[in-house]
């Protein structure tokens, strides 16, 4: 499985997904996506068939307008830390 990790989240969380669940998780600035518009990372992902693992609503408004996939992953948690983050997703 694909993961990748929107902008707003910290780049780190990408290899503590790929060592503690065994996917393939990536930031979007390890992609060159770190700047791009909501909706090129959407299409992108949907061609590389990634799932998104964000906090931006905008991904969700996407989905219900474009359709799946890809799939998204919405954190609703507000601001954590990135250990408690980690314990989240645990």
């Amino acid at each position: 499985m694909k993961i990748w990790i929107d902008a707003q989240l910290p780049p780190t969380l990408a290899n503590w997904l790929t060592a503690t669940f065994d996917v393939e998780a990536s930031a979007l600035r390890e992609l060159s996506l770190r700047d791009a518009q909501d909706v090129e990372i959407f299409e992108a992902a949907r061609s590389q068939n990634a799932v998104i693992l964000t906090k931006d609503s905008d991904f969700i408004d996407l989905v219900c307008r474009l359709g799946t996939p890809p799939q998204i992953l919405w954190l609703t948690c507000g601001n954590v830390t990135n250990r408690n983050l980690r314990q989240l997703l645990s």
